[in-house]
């Protein structure tokens, strides 16, 4: 079908209400479930649940630009947070049969499993960073101009981790509010982006995952099975890259000179077991999501009356992207 074959020539259109007066469905019930926290659900509220016409001045311009698309970021955040507690449970389920077949004869082990759970790692890893972005770009459009290279409709949150990664400058008597909000939400995901603990590193490697996953798919992952006393086994994931366990791998009657396997299993893994590190990981990305969306909340409610964000409606149409392609040529029906 191509769309020219279509009809063009509309004089009435059927499909969803624009406006709302309650929240919808798909959002009570992620709130009711706790895949989305709290503040989410309450910035949800307080924008009149996304609804056409809910725009406060802040965001209102004429052609509907701004709050449209705070909107569609809004709804990828609740998505980002769905998808990724949809792969957290395939991914359970799959190591555990993957697991379990040890206990089963060498001919009767199935690989699917295991693959499945690589599979499923992958698109959990890509939802999470999905809902990290969503959260940068409503911070661009509330926040414009605030965090150091964070623009609106560029969805990054890396620019967000970097700005606070260094120490912010010593504040002005007098704050704008825009600014007083930055300052807060800076004081909210340090300690959590950056925490002085075991944790140290833990959005690094989840983005060093992330990011071989997007490029060389999920076969690329390795992972380790170890046993405990009981004979139960767990998956253990490489806290590096490339981990090359070939290069241990010695002749029968050569020297080998490398870490004992206590030496190099701590070193070269995370540890503990995928299925634990995966309900971390999912854990500590919605504490950046409640306190992201603690600070925006806040910010959205104070600066609705405001004058139109000009900066970030400039933004938002400077990054919009457009290109040529039609159709490829002989491929429609």
């Amino acid at each position: 079908m191509l769309l020219k074959d279509c009809i063009l020539d509309v004089d009435h259109v059927v499909m969803a209400p624009f406006i709302r007066n309650e929240p919808h469905q798909l959002w009570v019930e992620s709130h009711k479930s706790g895949v989305i926290p709290d503040s989410v659900f309450t910035l949800y509220n307080l924008a009149g649940f996304l609804s056409f016409g809910s725009a406060p001045q802040y965001l209102k311009d004429r052609d509907n630009i701004l709050f449209s698309y705070f909107s569609i970021i809004m709804e990828s955040v609740r998505d980002s947070l769905e998808e990724a507690e949809r792969h957290i449970n395939i991914f359970t389920e799959s190591v555990s049969r993957t697991c379990d077949q040890f206990k089963m004869r060498v001919e009767e082990w199935d690989p699917i499993p295991g693959e499945n759970a690589k599979r499923e790692f992958r698109y959990f890893l890509l939802s999470e960073f999905a809902a990290l972005d969503a959260v940068a770009d409503l911070t661009a459009i509330l926040l414009t101009g605030l965090v150091p290279k964070l623009l609106v409709g560029r969805a990054q949150f890396i620019r967000i981790e970097r700005w606070l990664k260094e120490p912010l400058p010593v504040a002005n008597i007098v704050l704008p509010p825009q600014e007083n909000f930055s300052r807060q939400l800076y004081n909210e995901l340090r300690p959590l982006v950056y925490p002085d603990s075991r944790e140290r590193d833990w959005l690094p490697l989840m983005r060093l995952y992330r990011n071989k996953g997007a490029h060389l798919e999920s076969s690329v992952f390795r992972l380790v099975y170890l046993h405990d006393d009981s004979g139960s086994f767990y998956i253990f994931f490489p806290r590096q890259w490339p981990f090359i366990w070939e290069q241990y791998f010695k002749p029968a009657g050569q020297p080998y000179n490398g870490p004992t396997p206590l030496e190099l299993l701590s070193e070269t893994l995370i540890h503990q077991d995928a299925i634990s590190w995966v309900k971390g990981l999912n854990d500590k990305v919605k504490q950046v999501v409640e306190a992201s969306f603690s600070v925006l909340k806040s910010a959205y409610k104070h600066l609705s009356e405001l004058p139109i964000n000009q900066a970030a409606l400039k933004e938002l149409q400077a990054n919009s992207e457009k290109y040529e392609f039609e159709q490829f040529e002989g491929h429609h029906t």
